[in-house]
């Protein structure tokens, strides 16, 4: 089998995980992509990587919004392998630089610099993802728009050591294997400028989160929605609260609605939404419902899972099973919106019984649909595999609904 030829049975084989880096602001900065070999197979840091890069290269360029990074770890000795850096798309890029396995100094050659230039050339970003790197070459780390440090792997002291190092460098810091909510706090106090691990895919709830006066009234669009009330019905109640007009106006004059007009009454945005998506409108609107707003970031892994859960079952579900999909993502973290258990946060809405029983219990089709978004996010990728061979799933088509959701959902006007 010639190289071209592994890359893309690697490629049909293996999930690919995503994990957002995100700003200090709470909004999504960009995606580390991992490569995941299926179980058995001899995991290769330079096989994997050049898997991403023959991912990247040939998905359409609109999948990811302008201003968005994608991050990808690959050895040193990756810099001398021309057919793999001709497969990395210009602009967007970051490749994650680790040291060449058993090379004490890091591996860094003047060669290796002058390739660091081209690539930068070409507007592809360079990141140290190994401390060894930047300690031994400082021509390195000022051609480095980024280094990462795993947080879990250094003592306070020795964190404080290295970035006090990095002060005098462009480079912006990463903190990576952020896992709680006391993790981030700790690192954004020390300044770090990007934080990323599965804090930011499944938060901590915060207990007691104040309410907002519109949380009543979103409670009772759900209801009205779900019954198919009269649009005047529902227009009344929008009018209580100029925020929400102007939320609903912004959602579908957005991108990703595709209306093709600027929409700008009430009345028209609920004849061109329709029920079901004004019911999708509000189930994420009661994440903003708390005193204490959920952070960009959350929102977006929200919608991103809702939308993937979608694609997935209508390639295993019937027609007539379909229309609850995306309605078992948007309501499987409302714990962490509402700052109180699952279970008494669903019992506030009407929601039917084989939702709530999907989401709480992971029941049937549906639940199983929702385990694998959550395993997808988490990394997990034996239960990845396993999940989707369940249910009648590709690897591709899992990689390809990932990809497709977190477009869709980078597309959206949540404000």
């Amino acid at each position: 089998m010639n190289d071209l030829a592994a890359t893309d049975f690697r490629l049909s084989q293996a999930y690919i995980e995503r994990q957002p880096v995100v700003d200090r602001k709470g909004e999504i900065f960009g995606y580390e992509l991992v490569h995941h070999v299926p179980e058995g197979q001899e995991a290769s840091l330079a096989g994997s990587a050049a898997v991403l890069a023959h991912l990247l290269g040939n998905l359409d360029s609109g999948w990811l919004p302008e201003g968005r990074r994608v991050f990808m770890q690959a050895d040193l000795s990756l810099l001398d392998d021309e057919d793999f850096l001709s497969l990395l798309p210009d602009g967007r890029v970051v490749l994650d630089l680790i040291t060449e396995p058993g090379v004490e100094d890091g591996g860094v050659t003047e060669a290796r610099l002058q390739t660091c230039d081209r690539l930068r050339a070409r507007n592809i970003g360079l990141g140290i993802a190994d401390w060894r790197l930047a300690a031994h070459s400082p021509e390195l780390l000022i051609r480095a728009g980024f280094v990462k440090f795993d947080i879990q792997g250094e003592d306070s002291y020795e964190l404080y050591e290295h970035l006090t190092h990095l002060a005098r460098f462009p480079a912006r810091k990463i903190a990576r294997g952020v896992t709680d909510g006391k993790r981030y706090t700790f690192c954004h106090d020390m300044g770090f400028d990007y934080f990323q691990g599965y804090f930011f895919t499944r938060p901590e709830i915060v207990p007691e989160k104040e309410n907002s006066p519109s949380l009543a009234l979103l409670v009772q669009l759900f209801d009205l929605v779900g019954a198919n009330a009269e649009p005047r019905e529902l227009e009344a109640v929008l009018k209580r609260d100029p925020g929400l007009v102007l939320k609903l106006l912004g959602y579908i004059n957005s991108a990703g609605m595709g209306v093709g007009r600027k929409v700008t009454s009430i009345t028209q945005a609920i004849a061109l939404l329709g029920y079901r998506q004004l019911y999708r409108w509000v189930a994420l609107l009661l994440y903003t419902a708390s005193g204490d707003a959920a952070p960009p970031a959350l929102m977006k892994t929200v919608l991103a899972r809702s939308r993937f859960i979608e694609l997935a079952g209508q390639s295993c579900l019937p027609r007539h099973e379909q229309e609850n999909l995306f309605m078992v993502g948007m309501l499987s973290m409302l714990d962490v919106a509402f700052g109180i258990p699952l279970p008494k946060a669903l019992s506030r809405l009407p929601i039917p019984t084989r939702i709530m029983r999907a989401v709480l219990e992971h029941e049937d089709t549906l639940g199983q649909l929702l385990l694998l978004a959550e395993a997808v996010e988490q990394g997990q990728a034996a239960v990845v595999a396993s999940l989707a061979g369940t249910l009648g799933l590709s690897a591709w088509q899992v990689n390809n609904f990932q990809f497709e959701s977190m477009a869709w959902a980078e597309s959206l006007a949540l404000g």
